[in-house]
């Protein structure tokens, strides 16, 4: 039996912080298809910020559009869902 993985619509919100404004808090959101449950491309943009933008990530919100409202904090201060 073969397994095709299935992309499904993600988005995230990512809450970060500069070095030198640390008090003004940002907000950056990207939506693209990626594979359930994994996430790659995500995990390959979160290691991108991480390795090469100077920012401090204080939030990361993932948002699953599979037809069921699914909102999940996946790093930092936890939201009620």
């Amino acid at each position: 039996m073969i397994i095709i993985p299935i992309k499904t619509v993600v988005a995230i919100k990512v809450i970060y912080y500069l070095p030198d404004y640390a008090s003004l808090l940002q907000e950056f959101y990207w939506a693209t298809d990626d594979i359930h449950p994994t996430y790659p491309r995500i995990v390959k943009f979160l290691n991108f910020w991480k390795d090469n933008i100077e920012a401090t990530i204080n939030i990361i919100e993932l948002r699953v559009d599979n037809n069921a409202e699914i909102s999940k904090t996946i790093y930092g201060k936890q939201y009620s869902q």
